[in-house]
């Protein structure tokens, strides 16, 4: 059996893998960096990934970085377990909407959270701020359309990417945005909440909604 570690920081971007993890009953090893502290900034962690960010996954010393090629990895490699989609079109779904969460709606609230990483000028850092905030409330409104009418964001059942999208709501909630006034993000929220390996990830990480 492959060794599995996954190295995270608690209510990052992460989360999404490690509940992906959870779900799948497989046996790992948890790693959490302190990201306020710069544990992903340090030389042992840069070995492993040089963009100094969370989610790492090591497969018998092996790294894979990225939340978009981890859960393809992790779902797409266990079909059985039911968290990827049956057929090529919702799996192609799945990436698209991985990656534009990965890529868009990240970003945007990094902007919110990080404006430094955008600006060397101080005082243009709440106007970034500014943006990134009322960018990512658009986004999440943008999920909010896309789940009408829908059971789960892909196909007809639970997979990765509703564990993924809880990350996001859970940012907008801790932003103060508004989150609870979308009907279908938080109908979907409430149903992956209660889902127990989502509780036990959330509590190893000791993060909740709020």
């Amino acid at each position: 059996m492959a060794k599995i570690t996954l190295y995270y920081g608690p209510g990052a971007c992460s989360m999404a893998s490690h509940i992906a993890l959870e779900e799948l009953g497989l046996k790992y090893d948890a790693v959490k960096l302190n990201l306020a502290e710069g544990d992903q900034r340090k030389p042992e962690y840069l070995k492993l990934n040089p963009r100094g960010a969370v989610p790492t996954l090591v497969v018998d010393g092996e790294p894979m970085t990225e939340n978009v090629g981890i859960l393809t990895y992790l779902a797409g490699g266990m079909p059985k377990k039911g968290l990827w989609p049956d057929d090529t079109w919702h799996q192609g779904k799945a990436v698209s909407t991985m990656a534009w969460l990965s890529n868009t709606v990240h970003t945007a609230y990094r902007c919110y959270v990080r404006p430094a990483r955008y600006s060397d000028d101080p005082a243009t850092h709440e106007a970034i701020k500014a943006k990134g905030k009322d960018a990512f409330h658009g986004y999440l409104k943008e999920i909010d359309g896309l789940l009408a009418g829908r059971e789960w964001a892909i196909g007809d059942h639970y997979t990765v990417v509703d564990g993924y999208l809880l990350v996001f709501y859970r940012w907008g909630n801790r932003a103060g945005l508004p989150v609870k006034e979308l009907a279908n993000y938080t109908r979907l929220a409430n149903k992956v909440l209660a889902r127990p390996a989502v509780k036990k990830a959330m509590a190893d990480e000791g993060v909740t909604l709020d």
